[in-house]
Formats: structure tokens, sequence, C-alpha cells
């Protein structure tokens, strides 16, 4: 039996740390908490975010420009192998008990409260080969942003679980799920075991995850997640390479929430196995693959609004000026999207700006891609726009079932929104280098 400790393990700047017992970590106090503050806040300069912290198993040290704040300490190396349990309850209650004694009781924009099961800074390599346990169990009408982090680390650094990692509780609607990454470049995430979540609350939920570029993302385990708000499975900034080569299954109980911090975007509810959002740039970017299976089931009520969205693949351009390099996306395995509900939703295996509104096409390239065999003119499932330009013209599309002989029109494989239409916005289709609008 795992021995159990309810204290944390905690090292410094090139550490070395392995767990083979059983840490349930809940009271914020001691070695198991620390506050720090970071200030990479998009269009925002100077404005920094003030966290208090959870740590189950960590690399930490001494921020010597600011007496008794923490930093994510670098060149470490975590092992777990046996179990981390880490529970939200506690440290939240600590930040309501103080907040209401603040200058500001009402102001949560620039708080967050973070549960870190894992975590380290730069260049440092975190291995989960045992099982991690978030427990999002705060008061479900919490205001502030709660980040459920099961694995982070800065950039340069390698994150691999092969064990299982879990979140479960009621949530809130203001909760962040983080999986298995941070918000830095040259990261290389891969999942070899078992993700899952299963949250009535969440605000948005990223599993595999950067805000970084030139690294990869891979999953060739199992990810099943079922939550509200926004679910990402696999989410990145241009220039990330994502590849499925497992299962990801995701159920998604859509419902329009109001984003409270003002430097998270507003959107309607979205889920996606793979997600990459970008600026108008001249990077160059990466393929986007799937050979495994992903299946999204999208479960609108009224709560959803209209415009709630479901897609294999998606592709968001955020920024109106100047033109983004070309995206490729290849299917060789198996994509399912599904949706029940009051009305239908814009669902399909791929979308491209459908929630970007405004004439800013994206270039996107289809490689080789399987699909089940449909009547695409009718269902508006397949690739599915607002503002793109698709490149087909050397798409090798593999149709299945019993209508795969049936010749297929290259410019009904493409579905612009009646609104985007209207609007008299972009969207071409080139095939064998012939553009068709």
């Amino acid at each position: 039996m795992n021995k159990l400790s309810n204290k944390a393990i905690v090292v410094g700047k090139g550490g070395y740390a392995v767990n083979y017992g059983h840490l349930d970590i809940s009271q914020p106090m001691g070695i198991n908490y620390f506050e720090y503050r970071h200030g990479n806040i998009p269009g925002q300069p100077g404005v920094e975010v003030k966290n208090i912290a959870l740590c189950g198993l960590a690399a930490l040290e001494d921020n010597p420009t600011r007496p008794g704040d923490k930093m994510l300490a670098s060149n470490a190396t975590l092992i777990n192998r046996g179990v981390i349990d880490i529970h939200f309850k506690e440290i939240y209650a600590l930040y309501k008990e103080r907040k209401t004694k603040s200058d500001e009781p009402d102001n949560y924009n620039n708080d967050t409260v973070r549960c870190y099961a894992m975590v380290a800074g730069t260049d440092s390599m975190l291995i989960n080969e045992g099982v991690i346990n978030v427990y999002m169990d705060q008061e479900i009408d919490a205001e502030v942003s709660l980040y459920g982090c099961a694995m982070w680390a800065n950039a340069h650094s390698l994150m691999i679980n092969r064990g299982e990692i879990h979140f479960v509780g009621n949530g809130s609607w203001q909760s962040y799920i983080r999986g298995v990454g941070s918000m830095d470049s040259h990261l290389q995430v891969i999942n070899e075991g078992t993700i899952t979540v299963d949250l009535e609350r969440a605000y948005q939920t990223r599993i595999l995850h950067t805000a970084g570029q030139y690294g990869s993302l891979t999953n060739n385990g199992l990810i099943r997640v079922k939550t509200s708000g926004r679910i990402m499975v696999l989410g990145c900034l241009a220039g990330t390479r994502m590849t499925n080569n497992g299962q990801i299954e995701i159920t998604s109980i859509a419902t329009f929430l109001e984003n409270k911090v003002s430097y998270h975007y507003q959107f309607d509810p979205l889920a996606t196995a793979m997600y990459e959002h970008f600026l108008p740039n001249n990077l160059p970017t990466c393929p986007t693959v799937n050979r495994g299976t992903i299946k999204v089931h999208l479960c609108g009520t009224e709560a959803s609004g209209l415009n709630a969205v479901a897609f294999g693949f998606y592709c968001h351009q955020v920024g109106t000026q100047g033109e983004t390099p070309v995206h490729l996306m290849i299917n060789e395995g198996n994509i399912e999207v599904t949706q029940e509900g009051p009305v239908h939703y814009n669902t399909a295996e791929v979308g491209v700006n459908v929630q970007s509104v405004g004439d800013f096409p994206v270039n996107v390239k289809i490689g080789p891609w399987k699909t089940k065999a449909r009547d695409f003119a009718v269902t508006h499932d397949l690739f599915i726009c607002r503002s793109a330009k698709f490149d087909l013209s050397e798409m090798e599309l593999e149709l299945t079932g019993e209508d795969s002989s049936t010749p297929m029109d290259a410019k009904q494989l493409v579905y612009q929104l009646e609104a985007s239409k209207e609007a008299k916005e972009t969207c071409e289709v080139k095939v064998a280098n012939r553009p068709m609008n």
C-alpha cells in the first residue's frame, strides 16, 4: 500500500524527485502552498495576475525580486509512480476569506487560484506513471478563475503521461481545466496513458496544451472529456505540431457562459479535439494529423444558445490584419461528430473561423482525408467556415460506407455559413489549381 502523506514533495532548481507514495494535498499551508505572479497577458502589458497555489510534486525557488513569492524552478526532473490527490476546497475557502477583507472584494479579474499536481519551470522533465486526481470540489458559485493543472512545466520541457489523470467534481463556471502543458514555447507533450474529465461545470478545458509555439502535442492513449463550456482537447498556437494516434472522446454539455476575465475572449460553446488559434503572421505552420479515433458529441439545451459548435479540427484567426501561412490538415483515422438538442448546430469534421466575424480568411490545405460517404451538399458537415481559402487540389479523399462509389463534387465539400455569405466574406475552394468561389 502507498504510504499516505498530506505534505507536498518540493525540490529546487536542478532538483530530482520521485513520488512512490500517496500524496493527499488539501491544506494550503507550509510546503503545500505558494504565491507567485506572472504578467504575460495578451494586450495588457504591465498587468500582473496574482496566483495562490497548492502543489503536490513541485520544483520551486524564491523570487529574488519579490520577497515571500515563489518561482517555478528550472532543470528539474519530477516522476510520479504513486498517487497524487489535490483538492480545491480549502484553498478556495482561504482565497474567499482574504478577498472579503481586501480593498477590492468584488474584483476577481487578475486573481487566480491554482492546484498543481506536478509543476516545474523551464528545461524540466515531468513523467506520470501513477495516478493523478484533481478534485474540483470548490463552491459551485466561485467567481474567481480556478486552474486545475495536472502536469505543468515551462519552456523547453518534456512532459509524458503514462499513467492516469482524472479531473472530477462539481466544478464551477469559472473553472479552467489544464491537463498536460503550459503557456510556453518549445514544449514536448505526450499522452500514452488515460486522461479523463467528468465535471458538471467548467468554463474552459484544455488537455494537451500550449499557448506557445515550436513544440508538439501527441496523444497515443485515451482522452475522455465530459463537461460544459469550451473544450479544446489538443490546443495550441500556430507552429505547434498536433498528432492524435489514440482515442479522443468528447461529450459537450454545451452551455453559454459569461466570461468574467478581461484577457480571455468571450465565445459561444465549442467542442473540438484539435484546436489551433493564431494572429496573422508569417511563421511556418505544422501539420495537424489524426491517425486515431475522434468522437465529438454536442448535447445542446436552451442554455447552449443558438451558436454552439462542435468539430474534429478547428482553427481560428484572432485579429483582422494580414494573411496567415497555409494550415495543413490530415485525417487518416476516423472522425465522428454528432449532435442533439432543440436546434440544429454547426458541426463538422473541420471548422475554420466559424466563431470569427469578419472577412479575414484563413488558408487551409487538406491532405489525405478519410470520411464516411454522404451527401455533403445536404449535410454541410465535412468542411465548414466563415471566411477561408480551402486548397483541395492535392486532397486524397477516401470514402467509406455504402455510398463510397458516388462521384463527389469538390465544391460541395466546403460549406460557408449563410451569415458569412450574406456579408460577402471570402470563401474560396481550389481544386486542381482552379479556384472555385
